[in-house]
């Protein structure tokens, strides 16, 4: 209470000597549903900063910690937050867990009922959605991103979004598709090529992937090239795997033998320390929530 009673001061000191103080109109954030083993009830909540440090938060306070660990099911980045977040509370009143004392966020309800509602969310509020309709234009490019997302996992590893980043048509580099970094480096991108030119594919894996000459053999016919320890903070036995090629080309190559077990060992590696280190990326703010939301819808639906 003091520190505002401060702030208030300040302000009208300020103001009585003609200084103007810019208030925040920012209202951006995300609402999202957690799940916990603990308990059939789920909590709908909003921030205004990433999930991954709400979480954390919500892990270690009461009334939510003695019926956590609570993991991130659903999310969307909108534009106004508090008004989704309310929309969503008036939507399911009459479901709200009123056993729990000091909490407004708790309800009787399936995870997936609370989807269908996020899924509903007008367009006006969603944050990318232009980027994300121009992704899902493209057939072959939601193939290749439903492959790669699969083989590796990383939809398993929702909970810590913003330490991991997917960034849908950057103006990196001239342009690209997307990059995807874990950490502060890169772990696949495909290049948004000129008129005469083809994408060219990256893709980061464990160096086991050199035991296997069918992809030496592909890499060289596709103009590419392996480049072992290609980044500082990668992992010591990173493998950098770069070559040319359309989505239907990369598709063939994620086929390839040893592909899998190659991005199932760096990738998850990866993830493992990168949760426990609790960082954030310094691309976090460029994170596409959205992109990745339908990604996981598309995953749920096919399992």
């Amino acid at each position: 209470m003091r520190r505002v009673r401060l702030i208030t001061v300040v302000r009208r000191t300020l103001r009585a000597r003609g200084i103007m103080i810019e208030e925040s109109t920012d209202k951006s954030g995300y609402v999202y549903i957690l799940t916990s083993p603990k308990t059939d009830c789920i909590k709908i909540g909003g921030t205004d900063f990433p999930p991954l440090k709400r979480i954390k938060e919500i892990n270690s306070c009461d009334p939510y910690k003695s019926l956590g660990p609570w993991s991130l099911f659903d999310f969307r980045q909108v534009t106004d937050w508090r008004n989704v977040e309310y929309s969503l509370h008036y939507t399911f009143r009459s479901k709200l867990n009123t056993d729990i004392a000091n909490q407004k966020e708790l309800f009787h309800l399936s995870q997936h009922e609370a989807s269908e509602k996020l899924n509903a969310i007008d367009e006006k509020f969603i944050v990318y959605k232009p980027k994300i309709d121009r992704m899902f234009q493209d057939d072959l490019f939601v193939t290749y991103l439903k492959k790669l997302f699969k083989f590796t996992g990383i939809l398993n590893w929702l909970d810590i979004q913003g330490a991991w980043t997917f960034v849908l048509f950057p103006s990196t580099s001239g342009g690209r598709y997307f990059t995807l970094n874990i950490g502060p480096h890169e772990v696949a991108f495909t290049t948004l090529p000129m008129k005469s030119e083809k994408p060219i594919n990256m893709i980061l894996m464990d160096r086991l992937i050199l035991d296997f000459k069918n992809v030496e053999i592909f890499v060289k016919e596709n103009k590419g090239e392996i480049q072992e320890n290609p980044y500082s903070t990668a992992l010591p036995r990173a493998v950098s795997i770069i070559f040319e090629g359309t989505f239907e080309t990369v598709i063939k190559f994620m086929n390839l033998e040893g592909v899998r077990r190659a991005l199932i060992a760096y990738w998850n590696e990866s993830l493992i320390q990168l949760k426990e280190s609790n960082k954030l990326s310094v691309y976090s703010r460029f994170h596409n929530w959205n992109a990745i939301a339908e990604l996981h819808k598309l995953d749920l639906l096919r399992k």
